[in-house]
């Protein structure tokens, strides 16, 4: 009995898994090509290198997880309130081996889920994707911040709340892109910007 429940609870790990990654990828509701897909898991979330990303999307189409139509690629399952805790990054084992995807498999991941979703509807999508532990620039995200208040004397929420709008209007763009687009529309100096990312 304890085999096969940790049988079940691995099973649902890989199904949480991913769904989180296809509700990142197909996020903005249009339908992406194979490029789009490894740019998202290779470039924007910092996930795996392209070849893997590569890989990976081949196996979640042939295993069902992804429909294929002549290049135009979209979910086959339900994606909507799907979220992802803050640092979460899913398993590329789970994504170049996935399990085969059939309806009736999500119900009780689904359930799941639900409990999940309503607690966290008001958490904003980019914060949920954020991936502080993956992306190095992302380790300096607060500093940055600081900095960029210092020199301009906005206070540092309201550099947050610009920083999260552009996230948003640029669909993949991440935090720290976003607080650098900032420091130069506030006329700050980049050189001292890359410093901020690359000093101790």
């Amino acid at each position: 009995m304890v085999h096969l429940q940790k049988l079940g609870d691995n099973m649902s790990d890989n199904f949480d898994d991913i769904q989180r990654v296809l509700a990142i990828c197909f996020r903005t509701g249009q339908e992406q090509t194979i490029d789009d897909l490894e740019r998202i898991l290779s470039f924007d979330m910092g996930w795996m290198d392209t070849e893997t990303a590569h890989n990976a999307i081949k196996s979640l189409v042939y295993s069902g997880w992804i429909s294929d139509d002549k290049g135009v690629l979209s979910p086959n399952c339900e994606i909507k309130g799907i979220v992802a805790p803050l640092g979460w990054q899913p398993r590329p084992s789970r994504l170049l081996n996935p399990v085969v995807f059939t309806a009736n498999d999500l119900d009780v991941s689904d359930e799941k889920e639900s409990d999940l979703t309503s607690s966290a509807n008001n958490i904003e999508t980019v914060a949920i994707i954020e991936k502080e532990n993956l992306d190095p620039r992302a380790r300096v995200e607060k500093r940055l911040v600081k900095y960029i208040s210092k020199q301009t004397n906005i206070p540092p929420t309201e550099i947050i709340r610009r920083g999260e709008r552009k996230m948003k209007a640029l669909r993949y763009c991440t935090m720290w892109l976003s607080l650098c687009l900032i420091s130069r529309e506030q006329g700050l100096e980049m050189n001292s910007i890359i410093d901020s990312f690359t000093g101790n």
